[in-house]
């Protein structure tokens, strides 16, 4: 039962870290100043302010860097 359990853990925690990982576009909070210039831009609509800072949604996000370029702050980096 435990070993099963287990299992299960692992599943869910490696299927967590796919969906963290899923995009490799994000969004430096320190320097996002919630000015919305990407939300406008963003094809899927992949992006919203929440509490003044931008947040993508990696399932929604198709990595095309749109936001990047239009983010003033620079705030939006993709991930090497």
């Amino acid at each position: 039962m435990k070993t099963k359990l287990l299992i299960i853990i692992i599943i869910l925690v490696a299927i967590s870290l796919y969906a963290i990982s899923k995009s490799n576009i994000f969004v430096e909070s320190n320097s996002c100043v919630g000015c919305s210039d990407c939300t406008g831009v963003c094809p899927t609509n992949a992006i919203e302010i929440i509490d003044g800072k931008a947040i993508i949604d990696a399932e929604l996000c198709i990595d095309c860097e749109i936001c990047i370029s239009s983010c003033t702050y620079k705030a939006i980096r993709k991930n090497k």
